[in-house]
């Protein structure tokens, strides 16, 4: 009995004062993105050096990041990088790489030795499954204002990659490695409102730090920290229908980028032909 109620935080399971207490604790936590930005961006602050960039990896991410950058200060940019992973069938657990929206690409050289892959030339089913993620990841990231981010964006900055909150940690796994190897950063920072704790702890390997808002030991759905759920609040639309306004209305971005296979350590790449 002692046990169930220190777990309670004191409050005896069963009463109406713990019942109470669970309906409080599963109430959103944000009223909507554009607010969860504006608490979260009180963590960034001392990334703010003058180098900083925010960098979004998906739509409910852009509005958080939205928010981010304009609360860090004018100067700050926002930019938006699509990234997903290449499935691995014969290791589901495991990615053989990632392809993000600018069309490069990221081989795992490691994945790829383990499988007996060349990972300079993936067969046929590898490039099949590399070109309809880049023919998706291409119409996601055209629907942003602005062109991918290059080098002259990304390298010596503090690049903030932004969600709207992380449950396993796969996509911004990929997304900061991608960010890694194809660009030389400064240093990475991952952040998300909210954060699953387990998550938190496997993304600091990668990234040089990860800040979030809550990170609680369980999820569970991402959109139920927030008020409006996975439905667009009207802030939230306004935001939306400013970032992705169809085709892109500034200079694209002619990439470098066509990324050959990278040995474990290394973090920039040659070229290579990529997707066609």
């Amino acid at each position: 009995m002692a046990v169930a109620g220190a777990a309670s935080g004191g409050v005896e399971p069963g009463t109406q004062q713990y019942q109470q207490q669970q309906r409080r604790r599963q109430r959103p936590q944000f009223g909507d993105r554009v607010q969860a930005g504006q608490q979260l961006a009180r963590g960034l602050g001392e990334y703010a050096d003058g180098t900083a960039v925010v960098v979004s990896v998906g739509r409910g991410g852009a509005v958080v990041a939205a928010a981010v950058a304009a609360a860090l200060g004018r100067g700050v940019p926002h930019l938006h990088y699509r990234v997903e992973a290449i499935p691995c069938a014969q290791l589901p657990r495991l990615s053989l790489g990632s392809v993000a929206g600018d069309g490069s690409v990221r081989i795992d050289a490691m994945v790829a030795g383990s499988l007996g892959v060349d990972a300079g030339a993936p067969d046929a089913a590898t490039m099949r499954a590399i070109r309809a993620i880049d023919r998706r990841l291409r119409r996601a990231q055209d629907a942003f204002c602005r062109a991918p981010p290059g080098a002259r964006e990304l390298d010596g900055r503090t690049v903030i990659v932004v969600d709207d909150g992380i449950e396993a940690g796969d996509t911004m796994r990929e997304a900061v490695l991608h960010l890694r190897h194809c660009f030389a950063p400064r240093q990475v920072v991952v952040a998300a409102p909210v954060c699953l704790a387990d998550a938190r702890k496997h993304l600091r390997r990668h990234a040089d730090a990860v800040v979030d808002v809550v990170s609680p030991l369980s999820v569970g759905s991402v959109a139920q920290w927030y008020a409006g759920g996975a439905q667009p609040t009207p802030a939230e639309q306004r935001v939306l229908a400013r970032l992705f306004a169809g085709p892109q209305r500034c200079q694209p971005w002619a990439p470098e980028a066509r990324v050959a296979p990278s040995p474990p350590g290394t973090p920039r790449a040659s070229p290579h032909p990529g997707p066609q």
